[in-house]
């Protein structure tokens, strides 16, 4: 399986290890479902280590036993978005017991610490694990598959004053022309700070009405076509009504 071709040298690095599979079938599954498929059950085959206590990783080359940690998150999100739960099941039970899953609870982080003693999150491991952790079987193809390009015209946030506070939840309700947002601490340090965030794609900025925490909110103003919704960092749901 090709990783890579150079037409400058004619030199084809066909390197007989997983890296190439998984990362083949992960980007291809969702153009070409079934070659995807065919590339994970390879995987399965020459690369995935059972063990006795019910888990299992994926290792870096046939024969070999040791666990390829990048490789085995890949294939974690690879097997949840194909629906092969009892994969999931077994490689999830190992991240869960080796790759350190830890909750900060002083900057409000969940991340893996996968044993390297940083002082940081590995950003790649991490970021191939929450593919899994975060979206159901088929999310993953559903993005390139089934993208909602009607958002880009719909009253959008945006302006939010990360690091210090997020957003757990922000979509539009078409039906009730309702843009559905809620806020939360990022940084505890910043809990009760004033803070602002905006809107935009608004057909009548001035009429919108704005709730917060299901009571009138009227914190907000009109600049340059969009509103300006002021509150404090904290844990708070609002809605802002197109009427």
């Amino acid at each position: 399986m090709t990783i890579y071709y150079d037409p400058l040298i004619d030199y084809n690095n066909t390197l007989p290890a997983v890296f190439s599979w998984i990362m083949w079938g992960f980007y291809l599954l969702p153009n070409d479902r079934a070659m995807a498929t065919r590339f994970y059950e390879t995987v399965k085959r020459d690369y995935l280590i059972e063990k006795p206590d019910g888990t299992a990783h994926i290792t870096f080359a046939p024969g070999a036993t040791e666990d390829h940690p990048y490789m085995t998150v890949r294939a974690l999100s690879l097997a949840q978005d194909l629906g092969d739960a009892e994969t999931v099941r077994k490689i999830r039970a190992h991240a869960e017991a080796n790759y350190e899953p830890t909750w900060d609870r002083d900057t409000g982080e969940f991340y893996y610490g996968f044993g390297l003693n940083e002082p940081y999150p590995r950003g790649q491991y991490n970021a191939n694990l929450m593919v899994a952790e975060v979206g159901g079987p088929g999310a993953w193809s559903r993005i390139y598959t089934e993208p909602n390009l009607e958002k880009f015209d719909q009253p959008t946030v945006y302006g939010v004053d990360f690091p210090s506070m997020g957003l757990s939840q922000a979509y539009y309700d078409q039906e009730k022309k309702t843009l559905v947002l809620r806020t939360y601490t990022a940084d505890p340090a910043a809990q009760g700070r004033p803070t602002s965030f905006r809107v935009k794609n608004l057909e009548q900025p001035s009429i919108c009405r704005v709730l917060m925490d299901g009571q009138a909110w009227n914190n907000w103003s009109v600049q340059d076509g969009e509103i300006e919704v002021s509150t404090e960092i904290g844990a708070h749901a609002f809605r802002i009504i197109e009427t």
